[in-house]
Formats: structure tokens, C-alpha cells, sequence
């Protein structure tokens, strides 16, 4: 189940191994998220949620560009009768220009699996996204808002959502090698199907990150 996700790792990290003149900085992270998950079919809701643990690291390599890896695993329990419980596991890369300092464009992919006691499935989405920022506290408190769309979606056992969407808020604190953030997340897949049997899926984030700059 993991196989992916940490092949994804794996190219991430190997970043670490450039050689220095072609990098500008390493940040390596660890993140603590809440996630909930709901499903909407034929009317009825299924919620799970839970904790998920992850860890990573951006490797800019110039003001303008960095890549960005990441691997996070938890659980998410069932909050809603009749939903499952179930493992997930994802993980992502992704390329991030940045134009100017109150914009930053991201292009990526994100692999991620869900195993209930019956059943697994995994999830491979391209995306890219647009982000605005501004400081609230000149080079320490920084305030974020993100716009996502993923162009390709493929979920194993079903069609692809018609439409794959997201969004976000965030602030970001600096103080010398240190980096701090927090960062709320809402994304959303409407499948394919009749209205009666239409399938919705809506996935919220909240993620804490910390992260030193190794170089």
C-alpha cells in the first residue's frame, strides 16, 4: 500500500544530494494534520476522520524555483454510522515558481491510498495551483490564500471525477532557520452519475508544520 507514496519520497529526498552550488537552501519538515473525509451517495453521509503524520523537504534552487516532497500515513476512524475505518497513506511532489513575492504557481502530483477492512483504493491526482501571500509581520508572520485544480484524477474501482477542486488559507512564521506553519485545506471530487446517484467527496485539512534550514 505504501509502495508509491515512498517511491515519491525517495525521488524527493534525493534533492538532498545536489550538489551544493545548484542549491540555495534545504528545509526539512515534519507536519501533524487533521483530516476528515465525507462521501455523499444517494443522499446519505459517510464521515471519517483522524490524524495524520508526515514528514518531508523543499530544496529551492534559486529565489525563484524549489521542489517539494512529502510523505504523511494515519488512520481515520469512522465518526458517522456505517462508515468504515479505514488506513491512508499519500504522498507528493511538487514544483513551485515564484514570480514575485505575493505569488507562487505549484505543479505537482499526489499519490494516495485508503485500505478499509474490505477494501483498498488509490487515488493518483496531477494538480497545479496558484497561491497569494502577504506579510502581516515584516519577514516573520506571512498570510496565504490557495486555489487549486486537478486537471487528471484517477481512483481505482470507479470513474474519474468530472471536477476536482480545492482551496486554502494559511500564515507562516519564520525566525532565522526555523519555519512554522498552519494551513487549512478543503478539496472537493464530484463523480460522474445520475442526481439520484451522484457521488461527492469532500476532504478538509488542518496541517501543522515545522521545519529547520539545514543549508
Amino acid at each position: 500500500m505504501m509502495r508509491a507514496p515512498v517511491v515519491m519520497a525517495v525521488a524527493a529526498m534525493t534533492m538532498l544530494a545536489l550538489p551544493a552550488a545548484a542549491q540555495r537552501s534545504v528545509v526539512a519538515f515534519t507536519t501533524g494534520s487533521i483530516v476528515e473525509q465525507r462521501v455523499r451517495l444517494d443522499g446519505e453521509v459517510e464521515r471519517v476522520a483522524g490524524p495524520l503524520w508526515g514528514a518531508g523537504a523543499t530544496v529551492a534552487m534559486s529565489d525563484w524555483l524549489s521542489v517539494r516532497g512529502r510523505v504523511a500515513s494515519g488512520t481515520l476512524s469512522a465518526r458517522t454510522a456505517g462508515a468504515d475505518g479505514r488506513s491512508m497513506a499519500e504522498g507528493e511532489i511538487a514544483v513551485t515558481l515564484v514570480p514575485d513575492r505575493w505569488v507562487a504557481v505549484d505543479v505537482g502530483a499526489v499519490v494516495r491510498t485508503m485500505e478499509t477492512s474490505i477494501a483498498s483504493q488509490r487515488w493518483i491526482e496531477l494538480r497545479t495551483g496558484v497561491e497569494l501571500g502577504a506579510d502581516i509581520i515584516d519577514g516573520a508572520l506571512r498570510g496565504t490564500v490557495q486555489l487549486t485544480i486537478a486537471p487528471s484524477v484517477s481512483v481505482s474501482g470507479q470513474p474519474a471525477p468530472d471536477l476536482a477542486l480545492g482551496g486554502g488559507t494559511g500564515l507562516e512564521y519564520t525566525n532565522g532557520r526555523l519555519l512554522a506553519g498552519l494551513r487549512y485545506s478543503f478539496d472537493r471530487y464530484d463523480f460522474p452519475g445520475n442526481d439520484a446517484a451522484r457521488r461527492l467527496e469532500q476532504r478538509s485539512t488542518l496541517m501543522a508544520r515545522v521545519g529547520w534550514r539545514i543549508r
